[in-house]
């Protein structure tokens, strides 16, 4: 499991931030670290209390969420977590499973693929859309269930390559979280054939995956 550090920076001049865990595109050095976490939401959490805090309001200091040893582009030693972008994904309602909410996620979530939505929201629209969506597939019977997920902000791996005719391909391999918000709970698996298991048992407030981005364009076309 990855470890987040919440580090301090100093913010630049006539920079204002968009989010509460935004990050400047020239934020200089990396500064002290003011709290570590297994988790990346606990920490971007984190940094949002030290960013909204009211006596800090002329502060010039500003939390972001890094991974130390981990190569970034901004910090050589520590790759840049946020801001962090939250979006909703499509699941297969697991078999046997069933919500005592709209605001359950199934342990089970990684076993299923979805497609992620291309719309990036605030977490409070990306909460209220699950729960909308999730509300209708209890109404109507649906087949699919929805969750919440947070996309980091600095892919974990990046590479390019060339094919003979020219073509130049990237592939950003980029970590995200499935999220379990505070209300939410992991539903009732005792109808499931695997209700025996330990999935079946164990909690859990973010879990960790990833997904490849892939973008093929002329080598000698403008970005």
């Amino acid at each position: 499991m990855a470890g987040y550090q919440v580090a301090l920076i100093e913010k630049p001049e006539g920079w204002e931030a968009a989010t509460p865990d935004d990050s400047p595109p020239n934020p200089g050095a990396l500064g002290q670290v003011i709290a570590e976490s297994d988790d990346l939401f606990g920490a971007v959490r984190r940094a949002i209390q030290h960013n909204e805090a009211p006596q800090r309001r002329d502060d010039r200091r500003w939390a972001v969420v890094v991974q130390r040893g981990s190569l970034g582009r901004t910090w050589p030693p520590a790759r840049l977590c946020t801001p962090v972008v939250y979006k909703v994904t499509a699941i297969w309602w697991p078999v046997g499973w069933d919500p005592n909410s709209p605001l359950d996620v199934p342990n089970c979530v990684w076993r299923a693929h979805g497609q992620t939505a291309e719309e990036a929201m605030t977490y409070p629209r990306a909460l209220a859309t699950m729960r909308s969506l999730n509300q209708q597939s209890i109404d109507h019977s649906g087949t699919m269930w929805y969750v919440v997920v947070a996309v980091e902000n600095e892919p974990i791996s990046r590479t390019v390559t060339y094919d003979p005719s020219g073509t130049e391909t990237t592939v950003e391999v980029r970590r995200l979280h499935v999220i379990r918000s505070e209300t939410g709970r992991r539903g009732d698996c005792s109808h499931c054939p695997a209700h025996g298991f330990d999935c079946a048992k164990s909690d859990w407030s973010t879990l960790e995956q990833t997904f490849a981005e892939t973008h093929s364009r002329a080598a000698d076309s403008e970005c």
